[in-house]
Order: structure tokens, then C-alpha cells, then sequence
């Protein structure tokens, strides 16, 4: 009867040391604040909060959540900082220079902090207009890496997958023939 014993507070010790850093840990997460406080990992505090306006111009708020409302400043942070070899990253944080000096310069902020979104939307029309050979090629470049990121990530997050474009979980059958309007209200296909 001993035996039994032992091994069922053995069991029981077990299963304590075991859920106590779980439970911990949900507890934490369920504490945790909202995307307000994120801290960068690639780009400094300043450059962050210049890539949120930045996101919101290329894809603000209409009946659908901004790209910031989705955390795509977070996923492409993440992206740059944990998938980038270090020439990589070299190269963004010389296009991001170059970007940003072109729009200081263009609006005449005196820094990234004090540049405006209708600011933005300016540099952005002239960058995705005709070419203009006085503005740095990195500028260019880093205007339409950062479009092409916040679309993708946008169009790839939880939200905007489920609950804006078609979403089939299980994909049932296959319909060659049909319209999209018929198959799923005229909304494209979530990725």
C-alpha cells in the first residue's frame, strides 16, 4: 500500500512541477499589452515608429483594419532581423537611410519623428510616379520593398486571411468552371 502511495505523490509532484511554469506563463500572456509597446529588434525605436506611419499610408484604415491593426510592422521587424543575412540587412538599413533622408528633405522635417503621414503619402506619389534620376536609387528601392512586404504580410496575417478574404479551412471540391462572384461572394482566396 506504501508503494502505491509513493508513486501516486510521485505523480502528483510531477504533474505540479510540470504546470506550474505553464499556467505561469498563460497567465503572463494574458497580461501582456497590445501592439503599443512593441520593441523593435532590427530597426531602432525611432525607425519603428516611422514604419508604422509608413505601413498606415500604404494600407490605411477603411472598412478593413490598417496594416499596423494586423502587427505587419511587427512581421516584417521579425522578417529583417531573424531571416536577413547581415549584407541583407546591411543593404535595408542604407535604402531606409536613403528613404528617409528623401523625405526629410522633400518635406523639410527635421527628422523621422516629425515626418507626417500626408507627408508620406507625398514622398510615396513621387517615388511610385515617374523616375526621377536626383532621388537616390536606394530610395526607390526601399519605397517599393517596404509596399511589397506590407502587402504580403497583410494579405498573409490571421485576421485579413479569415475574416476579410475567402476562407475555406478544409478545401472541399474543385470547381473549374465557376466564377469567383459564385464561389465566394466575389472575394479573392485567402493565402
Amino acid at each position: 500500500m506504501e508503494r502505491r502511495d509513493a508513486l501516486k505523490n510521485l505523480g502528483k509532484a510531477f504533474g505540479f512541477a510540470v504546470a506550474t511554469p505553464t499556467v505561469l506563463s498563460i497567465l503572463q500572456s494574458c497580461s501582456s499589452s497590445d501592439g503599443l509597446a512593441w520593441a523593435p529588434q532590427f530597426f531602432s525605436s525611432e525607425e519603428g515608429s516611422f514604419l508604422v506611419k509608413a505601413i498606415d499610408v500604404i494600407l490605411p484604415a477603411t472598412d478593413t483594419p490598417s496594416a499596423s491593426e494586423v502587427n505587419v510592422h511587427v512581421f516584417i521587424d521579425k522578417l529583417i532581423a531573424e531571416c536577413y543575412d547581415a549584407e541583407a540587412q546591411e543593404r535595408v538599413k542604407s535604402q531606409l537611410t536613403a528613404f528617409a533622408n528623401f523625405v526629410t528633405e522633400s518635406t523639410g522635417a527635421s527628422s523621422l519623428a516629425a515626418v507626417s503621414e500626408a507627408n508620406l503619402v507625398d514622398s510615396f506619389t513621387t517615388l511610385f510616379g515617374d523616375r526621377d534620376e536626383s532621388i537616390s536609387s536606394d530610395a526607390y528601392a526601399f519605397a517599393g520593398d517596404l509596399r511589397s512586404m506590407t502587402i504580403s504580410a497583410y494579405k498573409g496575417s490571421e485576421y485579413i486571411g479569415e475574416n476579410v478574404l475567402a476562407y475555406l479551412p478544409v478545401p472541399g471540391e474543385y470547381i473549374a468552371c465557376e466564377d469567383l462572384q459564385t464561389l465566394t461572394g466575389g472575394k479573392a482566396w485567402s493565402e
